[in-house]
């Protein structure tokens, strides 16, 4: 029983950090891949910028869990640089949508 307790509470220890920083930039990416879907399913998206589109995003994801990972936190700068990112593949988005 005790074995158990610490594995729980190690595994809680390890992935707290990665859920206390879904925060604004997380919110920021779902509202994006929302967007695009939208896109997709209306028609205003064709299946080619949908895949850009898509990669972009995971491109920033992936960033920003690599950032996480290495410090625990995301620093100023780092979320200076997504949401640079973010804000430019937001402006992608726009233009996708209405070519």
């Amino acid at each position: 029983m005790n074995k158990l307790f610490g594995i729980i509470v190690a595994t809680a220890v390890i992935f707290a950090p990665l859920a206390a920083q879904a925060g604004p930039i997380q919110d920021r990416i779902d509202r994006q891949e929302q967007r695009i879907y939208r896109g997709v399913r209306n028609g205003s998206i064709s299946p080619r910028e949908y895949r850009h589109l898509d990669r972009r995003i995971d491109n920033i994801e992936a960033a920003r869990l690599r950032a996480i990972r290495s410090g625990g936190k995301l620093t100023k700068y780092e979320q200076r640089r997504l949401n640079h990112r973010l804000n430019n593949t937001s402006r992608s988005i726009i233009r996708s949508r209405h070519n």
